[in-house]
C-alpha cells in the first residue's frame, strides 16, 4: 500500500531493517515486557516488538496508518493499534512500560517533556531524534546543547547517545541526520526536590534568553527584584552572573530551594 507522507505530521518512515534491529535490540526486552510505541507508522519496528514482549501499544495518530497496522499485522494477538494523537494519550494507567519511536521532529520535544511529566509509567525509552534535538538530551554543562530539556532529563533519567542514521535509512528522505538515544529511569531523581513544577519552571526561565545572564533571566521571567537576587546569590553561594548553561542540576536544585522560599514570583500564567 502506498502512502504520501503527510508532512504537518513530519511523516519519514524507517525502512533500513537492521537499524529497526539496533533499535529493538536496545530496548533490551524481556518476554514479561510491555512497550508502548510512539508514531509506529509501517511497522518496521512493530513486526519486530511483537515477536519478542508480552504486549505492544502502538499510538499512531494517521488512521491510514491504523488501518494498514490493522492488516498487515492482524495476526499478532498482543498488539494494541490506537489512533490518537500521542501528546493526549494517558500513559499514567500504566507502569514500567519500555517505550520507543521515531518520533515526528515537529513535536519532538512536546512528546519528551510530556514523558517526563509520566513518570513512573515508564522506566526504558529508546528514541530516534532529529541530531540536533538529541544532543540537546544528553548535553553537558557548559555545551551549546546544554539546556531546560538537557536538565530536566538528567534530574530523572541516565542519558546515552547510541548511534546515528543517515537519511537514507528513511523514506522519504529527511533533510537532517537522525539520532538515537537511550533515556532510563533512575531508581530516585539525582536530587530531591519540595517541588518539581516549581524546578521547572525556574529551569525554563533561567534558559529563557541564553545569552543574558542567570540573574537577567530570573528578573525578567520571574519578577525578582535586585534585593532577592543578592539574597539568592549569598545563600546559594551561586554566581548569577553565569549563564545557565554553566549550572549544573545540583546548583539548579539549590537555586530553586532558596528562589521558593524567598521569592514571591509572577504568577505562572503571567
Amino acid at each position: 500500500m502506498h502512502f504520501r507522507p503527510i508532512k504537518q505530521l513530519g511523516q519519514s518512515f524507517l525502512t533500513y531493517g537492521p537499524a529497526a534491529d539496533r533499535i529493538v535490540a536496545a530496548l533490551e526486552l524481556k518476554p514479561e515486557d510491555e512497550v508502548l510505541e510512539i508514531g509506529p507508522g509501517k511497522g518496521a519496528l512493530t513486526l519486530r516488538l511483537v515477536k519478542l514482549c508480552r504486549r505492544v501499544t502502538a499510538v499512531e495518530i494517521d488512521s491510514r496508518l491504523v488501518e494498514y497496522l490493522h492488516m498487515t499485522l492482524a495476526v499478532a494477538k498482543n498488539l494494541d493499534v490506537i489512533e490518537q494523537d500521542i501528546l493526549g494519550f494517558d500513559l499514567t494507567r500504566f507502569r514500567d512500560l519500555k517505550v520507543c519511536g521515531n518520533l515526528p521532529y515537529n513535536v519532538s520535544s512536546q512528546i519528551l517533556f510530556r514523558l517526563l511529566d509520566c513518570l513512573p509509567s515508564w522506566s526504558l525509552g529508546v528514541f530516534t531524534l532529529q541530531r540536533e534535538l538529541a544532543l540537546r538530551v544528553v548535553g553537558e554543562p557548559g555545551t551549546k546543547e546544554y539546556g531546560a530539556l538537557t536538565v530536566m532529563f538528567e534530574l530523572s533519567c541516565e542519558r546515552s547517545r547510541l548511534f546515528n542514521l543517515p537519511p537514507e535509512c528513511f523514506k522519504p528522505r529527511p533533510d537532517v541526520v537522525s539520532t538515537v538515544i537511550m533515556l532510563r529511569r533512575r531508581a530516585k531523581p539525582l536530587v530531591a526536590l519540595r517541588d518539581r513544577e516549581l524546578f521547572s519552571r525556574v529551569v525554563k526561565a533561567a534558559f529563557a534568553q541564553r545569552r543574558k545572564t542567570l540573574g537577567n533571566n530570573l528578573r525578567s521571567e520571574l519578577g525578582t527584584s535586585r534585593s532577592e537576587l543578592v539574597e539568592i546569590e549569598k545563600q546559594t553561594g551561586i554566581e548569577l552572573g553565569r549563564r545557565a548553561e554553566t549550572l549544573t542540576v545540583e546548583e539548579f536544585s539549590r537555586l530553586c530551594e532558596v528562589i521558593g522560599q524567598r521569592v514571591r514570583m509572577i504568577p505562572s500564567h503571567a
